[in-house]
């Protein structure tokens, strides 16, 4: 584990003494579920450092969520994001894509709090930065379901992608209540509230690529 005194100086050293800082932090995470458990103290301890040198690789605690939101959708966008079925159809991708974003809690997580947390109590250029990558990452995932099913464009895929992204941000927390809120909707007569992060995410989704779909062709 890495110590106060053993100053990263290769360029491999940093890489690898800011990956242990978000592999911690990603621990950190699972164990509590909460971003409010995540403070740059409690990181640093458990990270073996002192405080003034995780700053020098990341600028805010918001700035390691953020870092590891992008590592999040890198990892979906490697391994789950394009379905292994020869040419599906358009509801078949978009319903493989909120199922799988749907299962990996982290990535939703963080998404339902990247307007409101992440991306507050960071510089312009960190934001634009984070922007710039998450746009190449959205347009890579896009062109490649454009590739599986061409009835909507490479764009269009991309939208779609950036669609579920604020689509997360709100049904996430709809569908994982506080407790409180968790018992009163085990009443029958409330189901009508109760929803599940996959099939919702997936209703919606379905509704706009049906829309985009149905443009495409004008």
């Amino acid at each position: 584990m890495p110590t106060d005194y053993q100053r990263a100086r290769s360029p491999e050293a940093k890489a690898e003494r800011r990956h242990h800082v978000l592999r911690v932090a990603r621990e950190m995470l699972w164990t509590e579920g909460d971003l409010r458990a995540l403070s740059l103290n409690a990181l640093a301890r458990r990270a073996g450092m002192a405080k003034s040198n995780v700053y020098r690789y990341f600028e805010t605690r918001e700035a390691v969520l953020l870092a590891l939101l992008l590592d999040e959708w890198r990892a979906w966008a490697d391994s789950a994001a394009v379905p292994s079925v020869a040419m599906p159809s358009e509801r078949t991708v978009v319903r493989h894509v909120a199922a799988t974003l749907a299962e990996r809690p982290l990535l939703c997580l963080l998404t339902a709090a990247l307007p409101t947390v992440l991306e507050q109590n960071l510089s312009v250029a960190a934001i634009t930065a984070f922007k710039r990558d998450a746009l190449a990452l959205l347009r890579s995932v896009g062109e490649r379901l454009a590739a599986q099913a061409p009835a909507l464009g490479a764009d269009a895929w991309a939208a779609v992608l950036y669609d579920a992204c604020t689509l997360i941000t709100g049904l996430y927390p709809v569908t994982r209540p506080a407790p409180p809120a968790a018992a009163a909707l085990a009443d029958p007569a409330l189901a009508f509230f109760r929803r599940e992060l996959g099939p919702e995410l997936a209703r919606h989704l379905e509704a706009v690529a049906v829309a985009g779909t149905s443009t495409a062709g004008c």
